[in-house]
């Protein structure tokens, strides 16, 4: 597949999967704010009790109803919401293959954090989302399943697991979309192998004229709680590649495991907002663990190197013949280190055009983007990525001295 056409697919495959997204994620927020604003019915509906809710949108006033129990008798169309689930998940894995399996050494490995080959990175990629899955499906099958808190916590614990192993084998960027795809894998398979069987089941036994099963109902609300904790820390996971400094640290663990806690108590506060609870906690603790994500991404002082200890600082008000040497040393490091994706003819395999349409075709491009060139280099060090044109310690020194001199 040429560049091109691999461009056009990653552009389309996205577009499909953030629009599915919608769809899903917003089906499954209004009916949990459905189920927690309506009142009780002032009359039944075919003999049945239940609650009622109105509404308007769009021009229109709606009555929405919905019964306590399932009648057996049914119309003849109903609605599922499933399909915006399975192409979220499915176009998300079509990405995740043409972004990071088809491009391991760019994306997936950083020697800095484990050196493999690409077929290991990408066996081990698609290990951990498979194996994942199945161990949280184990944990919510087994006997804990009857213990709503012992669950919870375990399944917590899980995730702790996948992530620590996540930031030990994969780059940053990695690590957290991983992590991402990992508890999107688990939201779609809960309404693939729990949520949808289960509402059938009910359906079937209904119209059989028998009472319907509540374990189904039972199961199918504790996998729906699970993907309403995890949802807001899922998305966060997927847009991450877009903020170096979420994963350009050391401590990608500790931001991770702390932006779990504050999207599942965002959500939880939320929830409680529906329902009129008030428990100042939820929000403290969720203001507590973002401000404890912002405390671990903060930059810290970078250490010299010998090689570079000794190196003079240039000063803004270094001589002509100093500021033109450090202009050409500049230049030099930005073209060997990072033109090959920054530039109007990049010569990296997969590219057509200027990675984030960042270009560096001159020493004016460069001036222009001082600030982000430092940023990316020298901060949080997430360029280039995974380090794959090996800029050096000192170059960064150097990139650093630069800005300073320019401030």
């Amino acid at each position: 597949m040429s560049a091109y056409l691999l461009d056009w697919a990653m552009l389309l495959t996205r577009w499909l999967h953030v629009m599915a997204g919608i769809a899903w994620i917003g089906a499954s927020f209004f009916f949990i704010w459905l189920d927690n604003r309506r009142q009780p019915a002032r009359h039944a509906v075919d003999g049945r009790p239940g609650g009622e809710l109105w509404a308007v949108h769009g021009g229109g006033l709606y009555h929405l109803f919905r019964h306590d129990g399932v009648s057996e008798t049914l119309p003849s169309e109903i609605h599922w919401f499933k399909w915006e689930a399975y192409v979220t998940w499915l176009s998300g894995m079509g990405l995740f293959t043409l972004i990071y399996l088809l491009q391991p050494q760019a994306y997936l490995i950083d020697p800095r954090v484990f050196e493999m080959s690409g077929t290991l990175a990408v066996c081990s990629a698609l290990g951990l989302l498979v194996g994942g899955w199945l161990g949280y499906e184990a944990i919510c099958r087994s006997p804990l399943k009857r213990n709503a808190g012992g669950l919870f916590v375990a399944v917590g614990v899980w995730l702790t697991l996948a992530a620590w192993l996540a930031t030990e084998l994969f780059s940053g960027r990695a690590a957290f979309l991983l992590m991402g795809a990992l508890m999107g894998s688990i939201m779609a398979g809960n309404v693939f192998n729990v949520i949808i069987p289960g509402q059938k089941a009910l359906l079937a036994a209904a119209q059989r004229g028998e009472t319907p099963d509540p374990m189904h109902g039972q199961r199918a609300k504790q996998r729906s709680v699970h993907n309403t904790f995890i949802t807001l820390p899922a998305v966060l996971m997927m847009i991450s590649n877009h903020y170096p400094l979420l994963y350009a640290n050391e401590y990608r663990l500790g931001v991770i495991l702390l932006l779990l806690v504050t999207g599942g108590l965002i959500r939880i506060a939320t929830v409680d907002h529906h329902k009129g609870v008030k428990r100042l906690w939820v929000p403290v603790g969720a203001l507590l663990a973002l401000i404890g994500v912002i405390v671990l991404c903060a930059p810290r002082p970078q250490a010299v190197s010998p090689a570079t200890e000794s190196s003079e600082p240039v000063a803004a008000s270094g001589t002509v013949g100093e500021q033109g040497a450090l202009r050409e040393q500049v230049t030099h490091i930005i073209e060997q280190r990072c033109a090959g994706c920054h530039s109007d003819t990049p010569n990296l395999i997969g590219l057509t055009a200027p990675a984030a349409g960042v270009a560096f075709n001159g020493w004016e491009d460069i001036q222009r983007q001082a600030l982000r060139i430092h940023q990316r280099t020298v901060v949080d060090k997430s360029m280039p990525l995974a380090n794959m044109t090996q800029m050096t310690d000192a170059e960064r020194q150097m990139l650093d001295d630069w800005w300073k001199a320019s401030q």
